[in-house]
């Protein structure tokens, strides 16, 4: 007899002692109930098994550990980096803008930063910011003395900026964002250029996040 699981919950008589003979249909149908539960589990249900180009395997103690983190989110791909007062150089001449390198990332759980570039270990909708308080020391970042942009690039293209003159009361802040779909193994980075009169760095507090929010 076919599993009724999962589409239904199975009933089963109860059965006493010395009162009846085993039929073969209840051992059948215990056995087809058990295949039903195991196919619809898979195999390692309580792993993720590092599908979809992922770069890390997580395992769980259980299938309810594992839907836990599903929906708190755990797993997803997300990288946070920042820096504090760093000193940046101004582009050699004739360069539109200079990749950003971090330090250490605050947060790469899939390892994902290779010190300039964050490299997407999966296909999907990603959401990605970059953002710049500059330190408000004239000259450095105070108008009239730069022009400043901060960009995001994915793939090798550049696809959001943000460029501003400050303004008197030095204008520190900039941040950008980019949602769109990224392919696993495209290349996602933070540019700048600034142009200080006179001066060859601009300092500031540099953030860049990146975080899957769908997977295809």
């Amino acid at each position: 007899m076919a599993a009724v699981y999962p589409k239904q919950y199975k009933s089963f008589p109860v059965h006493k002692n010395n009162t009846e003979d085993i039929d073969a249909s209840h051992v059948n149908n215990l056995q087809d109930e058990v295949l039903a539960i195991q196919q619809t589990l898979g195999l390692l249900p309580h792993q993720d098994q590092g599908l979809k180009g992922k770069m890390k395997q997580y395992t769980w103690n259980s299938v309810a550990d594992r839907l836990d983190a599903i929906q708190r989110g755990q797993g997803t791909p997300a990288v946070f980096l920042q820096k504090s007062a760093d000193s940046v150089p101004r582009p050699a001449t004739g360069t539109k803008s200079k990749t950003l390198s971090f330090p250490r990332p605050s947060y790469d759980p899939e390892g994902l930063w290779n010190g300039s570039t964050i490299t997407a270990n999966r296909t999907g909708w990603w959401i990605i910011t970059a953002r710049a308080k500059w330190l408000n020391w004239t000259p450095y970042t105070k108008s009239p003395y730069t022009d400043r942009e901060i960009d995001i690039w994915v793939g090798g293209q550049q696809v959001a900026t943000n460029d501003n003159l400050p303004s008197p009361d030095g204008n520190t802040h900039q941040m950008v964002t980019y949602q769109n779909w990224v392919t696993a193994g495209q290349k996602i980075e933070m540019h700048l250029y600034h142009d200080v009169v006179g001066k060859t760095l601009a300092v500031g507090d540099l953030h860049l996040a990146a975080c899957m929010i769908r997977e295809h």
